[in-house]
């Protein structure tokens, strides 16, 4: 599988970078390429840890590329990570990793590691190419959110 990771200070605290990480039903407002995001079924609480599955649209207009898959979704407050995994639709294996740790002054790095593999030979080949420049802009997006979400806490750019 090949891999990307990712990290970026972000002038929100961690709570505040964990509430938008895990709410997964929101990122087609605010994430690159994803044009729908759904929570789908129940969504099973045990303490500080949700799990359930979210249905996901992401497009590539340029290439004329439109593909949805589910992830299982495993969001633990306790430890501020959001683990989604798929085996789903164009997608072989897919592990995202989310993780907040905090930093001095009210901030936190926010930390995204994707293992993936793709059914398609060719759209693997592409996504090599893509997938470190994509996930920067996802981080990027997440660290506008927050602005936006939480103006009053929010750093000048760092």
């Amino acid at each position: 599988m090949a891999k990307v990771s990712v990290q970026r200070i972000v002038p929100i605290t961690m709570d505040q970078a964990f509430e938008i990480a895990a709410d997964v039903a929101s990122y087609k407002e605010f994430i690159p390429l994803v044009t729908r995001s759904t929570i789908r079924g129940t969504v099973n609480e045990e303490g500080q840890v949700k799990r359930f599955a979210a249905d996901l649209m992401i497009a590539v207009e340029k290439l004329h590329l439109h593909e949805g898959f589910t992830s299982q979704v495993v969001t633990d407050a306790a430890h501020r990570t959001v683990v989604a995994t798929s085996q789903d639709g164009p997608v072989k294996d897919l592990k995202a990793v989310w993780t907040m740790k905090p930093m001095n002054g009210g901030r936190s790095q926010v930390s995204i590691e994707i293992d993936y593999h793709f059914r398609n030979f060719l759209l693997q080949l592409a996504a090599g190419r893509l997938m470190d420049h994509a996930v920067a802009k996802v981080l990027h997006a997440f660290e506008e959110r927050g602005r936006k979400l939480y103006p009053a806490s929010a750093l000048p750019n760092i």
